[in-house]
């Protein structure tokens, strides 16, 4: 049984081989490679001076430098969003336009061995864009504040989305007989869960409010003078809030919400109010990102403060501590799901594309030629 295991994954392994040498024959990958090496250099670079030189008063390189991963990994998933899916869109029904296809069939080879060999080449080659950037990403490793586990575990959340979107590409390359129909089904489809899915949560975001009755503070002055102290009393009102718990799974998906989402949570944590004369170290930008979608995910606060909320003192926890504390709660928590769903997606395309490699073949759709 091992040695058959092994013999199976040892064809998938040649079938790599194959694709990275039909990518290799070009100089494109090169100049690929060199442009996304400065893209990414002059993103890092860039933001230093950015943050070192306009503001002198501030500049700070250590504050500089908890963003460097930040920076880095999001120049690399907006290069991947674009190259991932491109890699794969044409890589079936191109070999079957170059008659190539055919040739692989005719060997016996499994459909899912071919369609696993061409999801992984792709896939192999995508990585590329991760070791280009790799100097920048060990940089942005030892300066983040999260720890290198958490870091390293964010670089391969990357990979796997990376993964997921050539299976998209993949399973549209076996559905279309046009390597242009394929690169543009594939782009919209990744693009959609970019940029379609927060859209339609903006669209359906006024549709959560919903009237709740809580009891706040409410503040009258006498003779209507604001200079003396108000007086305060605790009354019922009616407010409308924002369930946004019902919706918050359309951005769960986004990529460039989960990967701020892995690292949050070992980020340092904001600090409004310090008593000491140092001031605590900010976190980095990858916390508010992914406070944004710990906020829709636990929805509206319902509470508002009270009288006694404003006298709270330092013994106290105040109001606004305590609504923070439940807005951030779910940090560190969704980017498992989001990454779930991609890789459903991916395992879809990849079903798609193993079924349409079978041979011999039952249906073929119209314009689409078995070599």
């Amino acid at each position: 049984m091992a040695a058959r295991t092994s013999s199976w994954w040892s064809v998938v392994g040649v079938l790599i081989g194959l694709e990275l040498r039909q990518r290799l024959r070009t100089t494109r990958w090169r100049i690929t490679l060199a442009v996304t090496f400065t893209v990414i250099s002059l993103a890092v670079f860039g933001s230093m001076y950015l943050a070192l030189s306009v503001n002198e008063a501030d500049a700070n390189y250590d504050g500089w430098a908890r963003n460097l991963y930040v920076v880095v990994l999001g120049v690399e998933l907006f290069l991947g969003v674009v190259l991932a899916p491109t890699l794969t869109a044409t890589s079936i029904n191109g070999d079957r336009k170059d008659a190539t296809l055919a040739v692989v069939q005719a060997t016996p080879i499994s459909h899912w061995q071919l369609a696993v060999g061409k999801l992984l080449g792709s896939w192999v080659s995508c990585l590329a864009l991760v070791g280009v950037a790799s100097p920048y990403l060990v940089w942005g490793i030892v300066a983040a504040p999260y720890g290198i586990g958490t870091s390293v575990l964010g670089v391969l959340v990357l990979c796997l989305i990376f993964l997921c979107y050539c299976g998209i590409g993949l399973g549209y390359s076996a559905l279309t007989a046009r390597p242009a129909g394929s690169a543009v089904l594939t782009q919209a489809t990744v693009f959609f869960l970019v940029l379609g899915l927060p859209a339609l949560f903006g669209l359906l975001y006024s549709t959560t409010s919903e009237d709740h009755e809580v009891v706040g503070a409410e503040y009258t002055y006498v003779d209507d003078s604001y200079d003396t102290v108000p007086n305060c009393r605790d009354v019922a009102s009616v407010r409308s809030y924002e369930h946004t718990e019902r919706i918050w799974w359309l951005l769960a998906p986004n990529p460039f919400l989960i990967l701020p989402d892995v690292v949050a949570a070992h980020d340092n944590p904001r600090v409004r109010v310090w008593t000491s004369d140092e001031r605590p170290p900010d976190p980095s930008v990858a916390r508010p990102i992914a406070e944004t979608l710990a906020t829709a995910r636990t929805g509206p606060y319902l509470k508002e403060p009270t009288c006694a909320d404003t006298r709270a003192n330092a013994s106290n926890r105040s109001f606004y501590d305590e609504r923070a504390e439940f807005e951030s709660g779910k940090v560190g928590d969704s980017w498992y799901l989001g990454l779930a769903v991609n890789v459903i997606l991916g395992a879809l395309g990849l079903t798609v594309a193993a079924r349409r490699l079978r041979v011999p073949a039952r249906t073929l759709p119209r314009g689409v030629r078995i070599a």
